[in-house]
């Protein structure tokens, strides 16, 4: 009878703590229920305030820009048109309101004596020349790019690097007769070019950015392949002949099945065949005398 009586208020106590032990546990599910409520609440409330503050700010703005439209409205100097413009009608049929807003801001066609505003569109199209002497940036091109002494100094080694490439194979033909000197020079192949001139494009890209790049290279490329190689095979020869009775020099250049005569003189137009003969002979005719082992004529000096 003890025994029983032991055993029920055991199990009683053992309900007891058990019931505890889960009302422990439940209050902590709760609570932290509750807690995590609480800060997702707080972040709802505090995402509604940056909200509201965004909104406020953007009112604000809006209120600023018509108040701006309003006084300028009231300026009699300031077209419909433009007000369109500086509020955000970007259209590019409203040329007249562009030209106004030029005028206005002080950078119209009149405004300066040696310069006037034109888009980039326009200054890709303009035909002038890129490279003095096939070497350099001219005075034109750093003026219209901005380009400063470093920048200069990488478009010149681009440049040199292009002339330096293969530019065609070039075939010397031992002098005979009244020729004292003749060179074949055959155009390079197309992928030749194309990798020289990717090569060009990408050295231009890293001396003054793609932006400016893009209104240099293209015009430059050409410049620099139509003088350095021929679009066909061109012979060179350089010839004895006479004039008014004294001995002279006269260059032709056999080139597409038409030949074409020069007197060798230091400053005629053409002075020399083309830009091949300028990497061959860089001393130009008296390189070349001096190769050939022929003297140039008295009359050489003379225009």
């Amino acid at each position: 009878m003890r025994m029983n009586k032991f055993l029920l208020a055991s199990l009683v106590v053992l309900l007891a703590v058990m019931g505890v032990s889960a009302l422990r546990r439940d209050t902590h599910v709760r609570r932290t229920a509750t807690l995590r409520e609480n800060i997702q609440w707080q972040a709802g409330t505090n995402a509604m305030a940056d909200a509201q503050a965004t909104v406020e700010t953007l009112r604000g703005e809006v209120r600023d820009k018509k108040n701006q439209l309003k006084d300028a409205m009231n300026h009699a100097e300031i077209s419909p048109e433009l007000l369109r413009l500086l509020d955000g009608d970007l259209s590019k049929g409203n040329l007249a309101a562009w030209a106004e807003l030029r005028r206005q801001v002080g950078i119209g066609w009149d405004a300066s004596p040696d310069y006037v505003l034109v888009s980039k569109a326009a200054l890709k199209d303009l035909e002038y020349e890129r490279l003095v002497y096939r070497k350099r940036a001219s005075d034109v091109t750093s003026d219209l790019l901005g380009l400063a002494p470093d920048e200069k100094a990488a478009l010149a080694a681009a440049v040199q690097r292009v002339r330096g490439a293969p530019w065609g194979e070039v075939q010397r033909t031992e002098p005979n007769g009244d020729i004292v000197a003749q060179y074949t020079v055959q155009p390079p192949d197309a992928e030749s070019m194309q990798n020289t001139s990717n090569r060009f494009a990408a050295d231009i890209a890293a001396a003054v950015g793609q932006e400016r790049a893009d209104l240099f290279f293209p015009h430059a490329w050409r410049e620099l392949s139509a003088d350095l190689a021929p679009q066909e095979a061109q012979t060179m020869t350089i010839r004895r002949t006479v004039t008014d009775g004294e001995p002279d020099l006269v260059c032709e250049i056999l080139q597409n099945g038409k030949v074409s005569v020069s007197p060798v003189r230091y400053a005629h137009i053409p002075m020399y065949p083309s830009g091949w003969f300028i990497n061959m002979f860089p001393g130009l005719w008296q390189d070349l005398a001096k190769r050939e082992n022929f003297e140039l004529p008295a009359k050489f000096q003379q225009h």
